[in-house]
């Protein structure tokens, strides 16, 4: 039997309908265990748990479809931010087995952008002056899940690499904010 994690499920749960596929797996890829991406016996837990709490309205049919539906077996991105990828082992994640490979444990924002760029520039946009930048929101996502670290950490991260003149930032207050490598 798979201990599911309390915080995650409350997470969840306070989240309630407005919460997707996707924000569900990046809440328990997260939450589980220090492992890239979610075994699918720990999904299955999960939303077995959702569904017989009285405060979730969680729908574990439309759920368990989702996820069957969007999972690929690339190793590598496939252009589809929807997509899932199944990793090692049975295991589930939002990112492809080459981002666990290359970057997991990575806490420097810098390092992700310059494997964007060298990697999947299809994640990024463009920037002034012709750079590439990706979305700092997703960019935060990335390094929270990849990075195994909480997205306040992340966030911090990012700041602090903009401080040191390493990244530039779009206006913070700007909800799709974008972060790119500095000149």
């Amino acid at each position: 039997m798979v201990d599911t994690d309390q915080q995650a499920v409350d997470e969840i749960v306070h989240e309630g309908d407005a919460l997707g596929t996707r924000e569900l797996l990046d809440i328990l890829e997260r939450y589980h265990d220090d492992r890239p991406g979610v075994p699918r016996d720990a999904i299955d837990a999960y939303a077995r748990e959702l569904n017989e709490r009285e405060d979730s309205s969680f729908d574990t049919e439309a759920f368990e479809s989702t996820v069957a539906d969007r999972l690929t077996d690339s190793d590598s991105w496939v252009g589809d931010s929807e997509r899932l990828y199944e990793l090692d082992s049975g295991r589930i994640s939002q990112y492809p087995a080459t981002w666990h490979d290359r970057l997991g444990g990575e806490r420097d924002p810098a390092a992700y952008l310059r494997f964007f760029e060298a990697e999947v520039p299809s994640v990024l946009s463009n920037a002034p002056g012709g750079r590439q930048r990706a979305n700092e929101d997703q960019l935060i996502d990335v390094m929270a899940v990849v990075g195994e670290m909480s997205r306040q950490s992340a966030k911090a991260a990012i700041e602090s690499a903009r401080d040191e003149d390493r990244l530039t930032e779009d206006a913070d207050q700007h909800p799709k904010a974008g972060v790119y490598l500095a000149e």
